[in-house]
């Protein structure tokens, strides 16, 4: 054990312990409590109180979602403002975000010593959960033993036949037939006893979740593979070799140090028997496997009064002293490398960013200070931080006048409850450029007088410092939007400056529909000379047709438009549209009638070269995953590079409407649903077992849009098998997303999706892939689906033209 994992492992045994802590209230009561780290380290929670009803909470690991040290949130701000606390203090606070950071926690440590242990604790504990895969968590014992305890009722530290049929169906989400359950619980009570103890249960968890899909697969690459069983086939080196080349077309990434120290990944063939043998070594966890060349595929033997070998219990496999796991075949296809994204794709900024502003997609959020409807609740500047944790670059503000001369931040017109434009600034600074090192746009829109508007410029400037964009840069032709590698950790403020532009004697009449989400009040019409100075690049216009954009705005005016005028003239003047984002950046945001905060489809605007698609991300509907999926790309950095008939489409003449152009590499796609593994239910209060099917759909052009589905599997969420192909034929390939949903299927009310992952076709690997699958919120959960995906060229003979 390295010194570094001595130290963690110490620290989370004090946090174990327990520790005294004050929980602080924002009405500035405080209550000390014992705070302790469970043993098993899936949660934190403390010491009951004394109240005949007090229940204390718990909060989940999984649920975390940053620690954070000193006063960085509003309660110890109004606590310090209040005197509740002294601000001398700050050394001793901290705060818990969880759930997406709608909710907090907000403690005092009793010294410094104390404050930093659960902070270094939970840091480590939130990143080894968000690294931990369902490759890791099958072969942990704790985690397995987990559903053991729960199952447990009597404390017995037994399961009986009834308490393991429970376990499958309200913890597993399977029912297994009574033939099928019996054979197996027969198989693990190696004391036949009729009854399972910790280690026979975890023998028993084994069995049920074999691979009888990859047993399949097994048998079709392996020599005489028929002849095996599940427990003893096995690949040999050449064996491996041939279905790494031949099936997967499998690439490994490297990563490596440049010539001026900074990382990056590389891809390299599979082409050589000793490439093959250490993928054998790094997943296979049987010595005499790896010794022989082997990769097995999913085995659990059992072992009686015999002890297992120093080399496995090394390797920390070593389940009890009478099992052992080894599952070589499954571990590798279950790893990041052999899921279904490219990895170099994903982990790794490999486009262009040199290019002008306008030729990438930036990831764009609407009304960003909104964790909920756009009627009532509050603005929150925690929802700024969830929104650039979740990879936006381009947030909103609607700031108005405060009461106490300080500009605030609110839906106006509504029930929102304000919050200070000041508090978003500070909270949201520390997270600008955590996921990605390229520029923050701030949408602001202004309805301030022009004495906050002042202070608005003030605070930008004291809180923000170099950060914030004051002045054009000198080294970048004027002509031109800056490339996001010139404004790397910048903060760029987009809005309006003046009712002038820069080309002479020409004069903008402003319209009540020319500019941003203002449905009920306009924008101040005038705006103060030192902040009007912060805004260069995206100084907001309203939109005009091409010829009158060419004539009067420069590549610096940027325009929005609402969802109904942007439908109405992609239908009525799409190539208008589409030129002018070759030269300046347009803005589309959601209409508004929805006030429950739905989304349009970002593809819409997407596919005719709109840049900055905003939508609503405290909203957990059907359209987020698009988003989510489409900036997976190029590294999650939040610019993803336009496709190049867009960007010169002044020479391509591309129209999304027009099939008959042949701008892309058409392909046809050919996906086969084989199975899915630990599927949870859509809500922890729903008792039933899911019915799980999947649903595929692909977005892009109009002519590629396709839904398909498979049959729905009853009473199985554990290990539902489907073995159904399906076939897309996609013109448009760099457009292209392809969207898996796994629905829960009800005879009597809307079907539950219980998850979903999105990715642009052009990182999709092929041959067979795990797809780990997202929550709704976007959490990353242990369930997977396992697909096998075939892409071809396409051609059409009746269409030439030019690919880009």
């Amino acid at each position: 054990m390295s010194n570094d994992e001595k130290h963690i492992t110490d620290v989370l045994n004090q946090l174990k312990l327990g520790t005294i802590l004050i929980k602080q209230k924002i009405n500035g009561k405080k209550y000390p409590r014992r705070f302790f780290l469970h043993e098993h380290e899936d949660f934190i929670s403390y010491e009951a109180s004394r109240k005949t009803f007090g229940k204390p909470r718990i909060y989940r690991i999984k649920d975390i979602d940053e620690v954070r040290s000193g006063f960085r949130s509003r309660t110890f701000d109004q606590l310090v403002i209040n005197g509740s606390i002294n601000a001398s203090e700050e050394d001793l606070a901290f705060t818990i975000m969880y759930n997406n950071h709608r909710n907090e926690v907000h403690l005092m440590a009793p010294d410094v010593t104390i404050r930093n242990l659960w902070i270094v604790g939970v840091h480590h504990l939130v990143d080894k959960h968000a690294h931990k895969s369902q490759r890791h968590l099958t072969t942990e014992e704790k985690w397995i033993l987990n559903y053991f305890r729960e199952a447990d009722k009597d404390r017995s530290n037994t399961l009986s036949k009834r308490e393991c049929r429970k376990l499958l169906t309200d913890s597993l989400n399977v029912k297994v037939p009574d033939a099928v359950f019996e054979q197996l619980f027969r198989k693990a009570d190696k004391s036949q006893e009729g009854l399972l103890s910790p280690e026979e249960f975890v023998g028993f968890f084994h069995l049920l979740t074999q691979r009888k899909d990859l047993y399949e697969i097994m048998k079709q690459y392996t020599k005489n593979g028929r002849s095996y069983s599940i427990e003893n086939i096995h690949m040999n080196v050449d064996e491996l070799l041939s279905f790494l080349r031949i099936v997967q077309n499998q690439k490994l990434t490297i990563n490596v140090k440049t010539h001026d120290d900074r990382d990056r990944i590389i891809c390299e063939s599979i082409e050589k028997p000793e490439q093959a043998q250490e993928l054998i070594d790094k997943f296979e966890l049987g010595k005499e496997f790896r010794q022989k060349g082997q990769l097995s595929l999913d085995v659990c033997i059992f072992f009686i009064n015999r002890e297992l070998t120093s080399d496995i219990q090394l390797c920390n496999e070593r389940l009890n002293n009478n099992q052992l796991l080894i599952l070589g075949f499954r571990n590798m296809l279950l790893s990041s490398n052999f899921d279904i994204v490219k990895p170099s794709y994903a982990r790794h900024i490999y486009q262009n960013m040199t290019r002008p502003l306008c030729d990438y997609y930036i990831n764009t959020s609407h009304n960003t200070y909104l964790f909920y409807g756009q009627l009532s609740g509050e603005s929150n500047p925690e929802a700024y931080n969830q929104a650039l944790l979740a990879g936006c670059r381009a947030v909103e503000l609607d700031c108005y006048d405060g009461s106490d001369g300080k500009p605030i931040v609110t839906h106006g017109y509504t029930f929102v409850k304000p919050c200070s434009f000041e508090s978003i600034i500070r909270y949201m600074k520390p997270n600008l450029f955590k996921t990605s090192p390229y520029p923050v746009i701030l949408n602001l829109e202004n309805h301030c007088s022009l004495e906050q508007q002042k202070e608005m410029g003030r605070i930008l400037e004291d809180i923000l410092g170099d950060q914030l964009l004051k002045e054009p840069l000198t080294h970048a032709n004027p002509r031109y939007l800056p490339s996001p590698e010139d404004l790397k950790y910048k903060v760029i403020v987009r809005s309006r400056k003046t009712a002038k532009t820069t080309k002479p004697n020409t004069i903008i009449k402003l319209k009540d529909d020319d500019d941003d989400d203002s449905i009920f009040d306009s924008l101040s019409k005038k705006v103060q000379h030192n902040l009007g100075e912060l805004f260069i690049y995206l100084q907001n216009v309203p939109y005009r047709d091409y010829d009158y954009a060419k004539n009067n705005y420069s590549s610096w005016h940027s325009s929005s438009l609402a969802e109904t005028r942007f439908e109405k003239l992609s239908r009525d003047d799409p190539t208008s549209l589409i030129l002018q984002t070759t030269w300046r950046i347009l803005r589309t945001y959601p209409g508004g009638l929805r006030q429950d905060s739905s989304n349009a489809n970002p593809v819409t605007a997407w596919i005719y070269g709109i840049q900055m698609a905003a939508l609503n991300f405290q909203n957990e509907d059907d359209i987020m995953p698009l988003c989510y999926g489409k900036f997976l790309d190029n590294g999650g950095c939040g610019y993803v590079l336009k496709p190049k008939y867009l960007i010169n489409a002044l020479e391509t003449d591309y129209n999304p409407l027009n099939p008959k152009l042949n701008l892309d590499w058409a392909k046809v796609l050919t996906l086969t649903i084989i199975s899915a593994q630990f599927l949870s239910r859509s809500m922890a209060d729903i008792f039933d077992i899911p019915d799980p099917y999947v649903m595929i759909s692909v977005h892009g052009a109009p002519c590629d849009q396709k839904i398909e589905k498979t049959k729905v599997i009853e009473n199985n969420g554990l290990n539902p098998i489907w073995n159904e192909k399906f076939s897309f034929h996609i013109k448009y390939s760099q457009l292209a997303l392809v969207y898996f949903s796994v629905y829960d299927h009800d005879s009597f009310t809307l079907d539950d999706k219980l998850a979903y992952f999105c990715l642009p076709l052009t990182m999709m690997q092929t041959g067979y892939r795990h797809i780990h699958l997202r929550a709704n919120n976007n959490d990353l959960t242990h369930s997977t689906l396992f697909v096998h995906v075939d892409i071809q060229d396409y051609d059409d003979d009746n269409i030439t033209s030019t690919r880009f």
